[in-house]
């Protein structure tokens, strides 16, 4: 035989159901957080800090491709300098 709750009680299923999800991600955390200080973490993090550059390399590394950058730059300012100037002179 099942009572009814209480008036003013919230009904005990209801609040499990709403806490349940939280509870799961309470869990995961926890989870990952251990993984990440145990030794699996720790090669990971050796693993990142000596890639070796490629990809996402820094560029202030390379000083050859610092400049190539720097004059890529260059080009697209004045690309973009000329044509705001023809624009501006076509509207006057």
């Amino acid at each position: 035989m099942q009572f009814p709750p209480f008036p003013g009680q919230p009904d005990l299923n209801y609040v499990i159901h709403q806490l349940t999800p939280f509870v799961a991600l309470i869990l995961m955390f926890m989870g990952v957080r251990w993984v990440l200080r145990s030794p699996v973490g720790e090669a990971l993090a050796e693993r990142i800090r000596h890639r070796s550059p490629g990809r996402w390399a820094v560029a202030g590394e390379d000083p050859q491709r610092v400049a190539e950058l720097a004059e890529r730059l260059d080009f697209a300012e004045r690309m973009l300098a000329e044509r705001r100037e023809r624009k501006l002179g076509a509207g006057q």
